[in-house]
């Protein structure tokens, strides 16, 4: 077996696996290739300068090990027969040119279409590891939205969601409000995922922001009492909070939202992106997540409060335990938790931190802290060390002196000192009788 082999070998599979990528628009990632084709640090820098060489001085005697020529021509033989599978699925082609510079020159000559899949089947395997970030401008996109059938009114609360994993697929981790704001018309500086224009030729009517007939989202369920059962179960407060975060959550305005789904008489057709924002919410309660939605908006009837507090008074000492408990946990002031569990009618609903806390407290093994020490402030400290020194002083004076009444009632009157110093926290000595 060969010990080495001329450079030139692994130079020129770097730049069939380069030129391949570029053909479908992609751009290589030296660095990455040259740490997937080397075993060690040094090698690895001695590899991305061999790379990078242009092609006129590939041929100047340098040798490396066979393994990394094979690599790399293995590496972008993978590529080739990637290209080959994409096109016989999608394209109904049996194979595309043979021969790496025959297949180049045939992927550019390809329509853009054509080549924005290949790239995207690059982005979907572990090709993409060897490829730099491509984005298009904010103005791109908004060109490419512009020319959809629909003209870009996507329901955004459905479709984000759908695309962050999408993207994912493709190695890019977006949160939502991420993804959103690509779609924010105002950030003409954003730069967006190339990726995201292939994306979105997949998408389809599921994703209408347009009208759909009411039943759609009710079934046959009455209108009133299916929207009641959902503000229940998502424990919103009112059906105005309900109004309020669906519009915050779509693109939609808080007096579409309301006059769609209140009065006797409903409207026959609502905006498509209320079903998609109140279905999204109910299948996280179902899956058992906590929906995206704003506390503010939700709570729990106090009657619930009250429930549970007599459970937690077989718990607790006094009910001011509880209070102090769950504000510690909270960070909710005590006196406020104190009036969600008062039943005088001033409150008819408690924020969802508050229950849940005293729902875990109800049945959790509870530790209730007890009072601060009496020496946790500085000042008490220092005075009750002062007078702790004086009346062992005195002690010792008493005790040498043997029957010395004076010296007896000396040092009990400093002992006095230090536990009324301690017990009723004062910290000055002019304070002591």
């Amino acid at each position: 077996m060969k010990r080495s082999v001329p450079a030139c070998e692994l130079i020129e599979g770097y730049r069939v696996y380069a030129e391949l990528l570029n053909a479908v628009g992609h751009t290589v990632d030296r660095e990455a290739v040259a740490e997937y084709l080397a075993e060690d640090e040094e090698r690895r820098d001695e590899v991305a300068e061999l790379l990078a060489r242009p092609p006129d001085q590939a041929h100047n005697g340098d040798e490396v090990p066979p393994q990394l020529a094979d690599r790399m021509r293995a590496l972008s033989r993978a590529l080739m027969e990637e290209f080959s599978r994409v096109a016989a699925e999608r394209f109904g082609e049996p194979a595309l040119p043979a021969g790496a510079d025959a297949l180049v020159k045939g992927l550019k000559a390809r329509p853009e279409s054509d080549r924005d899949a290949l790239a995207d089947a690059v982005l979907l395997n572990g090709h993409r590891g060897f490829t730099r970030p491509r984005y298009i401008s904010a103005g791109e996109f908004q060109r490419v939205l512009g020319e959809r059938a629909d003209g870009g009114e996507l329901a955004l609360v459905k479709l984000v969601p759908f695309l962050r994993a999408e993207l994912a697929k493709r190695g890019l981790a977006m949160s939502d409000a991420e993804v959103r704001a690509l779609f924010d018309p105002s950030c003409e500086d954003r730069q967006v995922p190339y990726c995201l224009k292939r994306i979105l030729e997949g998408v389809n009517g599921d994703f209408n922001a347009g009208l759909i007939r009411l039943e759609e989202m009710v079934g046959d369920q009455d209108p009133d009492e299916w929207l009641e059962a959902v503000r229940h179960k998502l424990q919103f407060r009112s059906h105005s909070s309900m109004h309020k975060a669906i519009a915050e959550a779509t693109s939609l305005k808080y007096d579409c939202v309301h006059k769609a789904l209140s009065g006797q008489r409903k409207a026959k057709r609502v905006r498509a992106e209320i079903k998609y924002c109140l279905a999204n919410w109910l299948a996280d309660v179902e899956e058992g997540r906590e929906p995206e939605i704003p506390e503010d908006y939700r709570g729990v009837p106090v009657e619930r409060m009250h429930e549970l507090l007599s459970q937690l008074e077989r718990r607790f000492d006094t009910k001011e335990d509880i209070y102090r408990l769950i504000s510690d946990r909270t960070g909710i002031k005590t006196g406020s938790v104190r009036r969600y569990f008062q039943g005088n009618g001033q409150l008819k609903y408690a924020p969802l931190a508050v229950f849940r806390c005293a729902r875990r407290m109800a049945v959790e093994d509870v530790h209730v802290p007890g009072p601060g020490s009496y020496l946790a402030d500085g000042r008490i400290r220092r005075l009750a060390r002062s007078l702790a020194g004086k009346s062992n002083e005195a002690l010792r004076r008493w005790r040498s002196a043997g029957e010395n009444h004076e010296l007896e009632m000396a040092y009990k009157e400093l002992r006095r000192a230090l536990i009324v110093t301690i017990k009723e926290q004062r910290h000055i000595a002019s304070a002591l009788p």
